[in-house]
């Protein structure tokens, strides 16, 4: 099997060029798009389901088809629970984990908004029923869900599925279990956050799988203090509460609104940014204006879109 890491050499040698000047168009063309506030929220969802499209699509090719569509020989399930349980059980860093820390490390919870493969089609499901455009919500649906209240249990759920996780990998590992014997566990946990998604975050309108059942968001919600990036909310804010709605993460409720800050789930995505109609939302990033703030978190996010995408096999 071929060893390039670029997708392009794989099948074609010294093409590799190509590929890197599509993403590094692509990524031009998606930093100008994101630029705009109002347009960020719409462009930010986009290229995370792309993303999401192309490593799913390759996995797909790489087993059906071909296995140059793949990183390595060695398969495992394609859920973002496995980035920890794999480590675990295994005794053993892969490319996942280290794409992880390195990533929170350089954009802080952004794994949760731009990079991760599965949570694309949460949030995808948290906006099944709002219309999406500008961050435009309809007026009744903007004010019912003003009302609602945060997700109940939320932080005993969230412990205790990573938890689960953990200790399953390492009961695993001492029985001695076989990488196919564990299968059966993991597709059925995995089958567990794939109705979630469907049953429970599609009725909220809010991201219940990411912010609730995976254990890498749990994980991504407390590593991001590494970062220096924060979002904050400042005095000027009129507590109108019309940013509630645009958060699928659970991260802007009344309390958090009043505390000046965003909640512990928030990913910086920056979608409640156009929804603030006195721009008392903003990014920090040590003494940079809230501009240049926003405009270096673009840029760190999605340079790590980019070199996502173009790693986007298994």
């Amino acid at each position: 099997m071929e060893t390039s890491m670029l997708m392009f050499d794989r099948f074609v040698d010294g093409s590799g060029w190509l590929q890197i000047a599509i993403l590094a168009s692509y990524g031009g063309f998606l930093a100008y798009k994101m630029k705009d506030p109002e347009q960020s929220a719409v462009w930010r969802q986009r290229s995370w389901l792309l993303f999401s499209i192309v490593f799913f699509s390759q996995f797909i090719l790489g087993i059906a088809a071909d296995e140059r569509f793949l990183m390595s020989g060695k398969l495992h399930l394609p859920a973002p629970f496995m980035i920890v349980a794999g480590p675990v059980y295994r005794l053993q860093m892969t490319v996942m984990p280290i794409l992880l820390v390195s990533s929170i490390i350089l954009s802080g919870p952004a794994w949760c908004s731009h990079y991760c493969y599965l949570g694309a089609w949460d949030g995808l499901a948290a906006r099944s029923r709002i219309k999406s455009g500008t961050g435009s919500i309809k007026q009744g649906q903007r004010f019912k869900s003003m009302k609602r209240v945060a997700i109940k249990n939320k932080w005993a759920w969230k412990w205790s599925f990573l938890i689960l996780v953990m200790v399953s990998a390492i009961v695993f590992r001492l029985a001695g279990l076989s990488g196919w014997q564990t299968l059966g566990p993991a597709l059925g946990l995995a089958i567990i956050g794939i109705l979630i998604m469907i049953l429970i975050t599609r009725r909220s309108n809010k991201m219940v799988h990411c912010t609730t059942f995976c254990p890498i968001g749990t994980i991504v919600n407390f590593a991001r203090f590494v970062s220096p990036f924060r979002m904050s909310i400042e005095s000027s804010c009129t507590r109108c509460m019309k940013c509630i709605p645009s958060c699928p993460y659970d991260a802007l409720n009344v309390r958090d609104i009043k505390s000046g800050k965003p909640g512990l789930t928030c990913t910086l995505c920056g979608d409640c940014i156009s929804s603030c109609e006195v721009d008392a939302i903003r990014y920090r990033f040590f003494r940079l204006s809230p501009e240049k703030s926003r405009n270096l978190y673009l840029f760190i996010t999605i340079s790590l879109h980019i070199l996502c995408l173009g790693l986007a096999r298994m």
